[in-house]
């Protein structure tokens, strides 16, 4: 089991650390489970912050893994309370990292199985695909789903798009392996 520890939370891309461990970053909607999914991953429920509220993610927020690479939890997209300046501040955060943080190997778009891609998840994949990121889904909160709509659902994400596609549950913990599996991989390559 991997060591994953808070680092810091950076408000501008030029507050991330230097060098060149590599960085494995979770994008998604508000709300959707980014946090949740990276404490599951990292075996605690109190490592990142969780909230039932959207949008308190308003940071790059950084975890070291081992000494080793960063899981990155970048602010979420879509919640539409709040200003306009600051959800654009939000997006405008989240785009400049993606482009500029040269130490990126992997992206993990989690979606919320319940919905499958919203058109938001949509502009986010074609971002990821125009930028040429490497990525993946990840179908959260598959728990949800009854068995058949789990199948159908990672059946029809991988069929339309060309890109690989994982599910996860905080609940069963189904999922886990793989996700770090891809991870180590990606950081690996």
């Amino acid at each position: 089991m991997a060591t994953v520890t808070f680092l810091k939370s950076a408000p501008r891309i030029d507050d991330l650390p230097e060098g060149n461990r590599p960085h494995v970053a979770f994008v998604g909607r508000s709300n959707v489970g980014k946090s949740a999914l990276l404490n599951d991953l990292a075996g605690t429920k109190n490592l990142a912050r969780v909230s039932s509220t959207p949008g308190r993610t308003q940071m790059v927020n950084l975890f070291d893994v081992d000494k080793k690479f960063f899981l990155v939890d970048l602010p979420g997209y879509g919640f539409a309370s709040g200003s306009k300046a600051k959800r654009d501040t939000y997006s405008d955060l989240v785009r400049d990292y993606l482009w500029q943080a040269q130490q990126l190997k992997l992206v993990l778009l989690v979606i919320d199985s319940r919905l499958g891609l919203t058109d938001l998840d949509r502009d986010m994949l074609s971002y990821l695909e125009s930028g040429k990121l490497p990525h993946l889904i990840i179908a959260n909160k598959i728990d949800k789903l009854s068995r058949s709509e789990a199948v159908n659902l990672m059946r029809e994400l991988q069929a339309r798009h060309n890109v690989p596609v994982l599910s996860h549950s905080n609940v069963t913990g189904s999922g886990k392996g793989e996700i770090w599996h891809a991870i180590q991989t990606a950081i690996s390559a």
